[in-house]
């Protein structure tokens, strides 16, 4: 009976569904949550120390719009593309940060799933967390959330 309630809870709760990886490895993407930002300069001072470590490689503006924390330290040196609802798609950004063990479980609970650099947090007007943004392993072919007209030419 314990067996054929717990399947069937599985069967109607979607987020149980889905297995999430350990916390040490790499993001599942795409992913889609909570975006927050960090301070002024921080990301850039992490960035720094994690180049000179040999943690990531280098990445400097323009060639990476921006740098980015993740939940997971699998991503760190990573590349990816943020769609951002009402902004559209961005990158790619750095992964150059990623949240300690003790807090990934209460972050991941909450829907986060990355926090940028305060230059693109500028850039986008950003004053409080964003939300329903899709995180992207590679840039889109097609841009799903804007739609470009279609032109036919006849020979």
């Amino acid at each position: 009976m314990l067996a054929a309630l717990l399947a069937l809870s599985l069967l109607l709760n979607p987020i149980a569904q889905s297995i999430d990886s350990p916390w040490y490895a790499a993001t599942r993407l795409p992913a889609r949550g909570e975006v927050t930002f960090y301070g002024a300069g921080v990301m850039e001072t992490v960035y720094h120390l994690r180049l000179e470590r040999a943690h990531v490689p280098y990445c400097d503006r323009p060639a990476c719009v921006g740098y980015i924390a993740t939940l997971r330290p699998g991503d760190l040196g990573r590349k990816v593309w943020l769609d951002v609802p009402g902004i559209g798609i961005e990158g790619p950004f750095l992964v150059v940060d990623y949240a300690a063990a003790r807090d990934f479980e209460r972050l991941r609970r909450r829907g986060l799933i990355a926090e940028v650099d305060y230059a693109t947090a500028q850039r986008w007007g950003m004053r409080r967390p964003a939300y329903d943004v899709i995180m992207l392993a590679e840039p889109p072919l097609v841009m799903h959330r804007q739609l470009l007209p279609l032109i036919l030419v006849r020979p």
